[in-house]
């Protein structure tokens, strides 16, 4: 088992109630609501799908959902919200390396995931396994306009919740750094929209990004 797999694995009894407060702020569901824009996604692959808080929604917007997450912890808690929903795969896998077949996915999803993996190897099999013009949909926490002190407040929130001042693997992106990673891993991107709670403005803000394989 890595480092991630053992970090996760027990953070999974915690994560929903603790999540917003490591963020400071409702981001989550600011985002889930920016996802409910969609439509169409068609068969969706989710990366991270952690305790299923976004599954539910995908499965709506979708033909088919294979929600993945390397945790078998947090697998459970997707299985016991998701209902045993008709359209929705529950599998365990590594983003960085899957066991899907190439062009299988015409969406992949990562929910507040893309930052604790290594994005270029990530990316890049995110690539092989969507279909030519398959969609990709991150929604992660990007540091533009944070403080110093809104940061270290956060590593401390994060010790608290979590037991560690950072999850492994972390990347403290910006949107540029993330468009930049992107681009180079051969998506286009559509849009992005940097989404943030006006009720705790000290918090991470959320960024929104749609992009098609090129």
């Amino acid at each position: 088992m890595t480092d991630s797999e053992r970090f996760w694995a027990h953070a999974a009894s915690v994560y929903d109630e603790g999540i917003d407060c490591v963020f400071g702020n409702s981001m989550r569901q600011i985002l889930l609501d920016a996802l409910k824009r969609e439509s169409n996604l068609g068969r969706t692959v989710e990366f991270g799908c952690g305790t299923g808080f976004y599954t539910s929604l995908l499965a709506e917007r979708s033909t088919s959902v294979v929600a993945t997450d390397i945790a078998e912890e947090m697998l459970e808690r997707t299985r016991k919200r998701i209902l045993c929903h008709p359209k929705v795969t529950v599998k365990k896998e590594n983003c960085e390396k899957t066991t899907f077949p190439h062009s299988y996915f015409d969406t992949a999803f990562f929910g507040l995931t893309i930052h604790l993996v290594d994005g270029p190897t990530t990316l890049a099999e995110t690539y092989r396994i969507l279909t030519p013009g398959g969609r990709l949909i991150v929604v992660t926490p990007i540091i533009d306009g944070l403080r110093i002190s809104d940061i270290l407040r956060t590593i401390i929130r994060n010790k608290r919740v979590f037991g560690q001042f950072r999850q492994p693997g972390t990347v403290l992106f910006t949107e540029q750094s993330l468009c930049d990673l992107v681009n180079r891993g051969g998506f286009l991107i559509q849009t992005t929209e940097r989404l943030q709670d006006p009720a705790h403005p000290g918090g991470f803000s959320g960024l929104y990004l749609a992009a098609v394989k090129a």
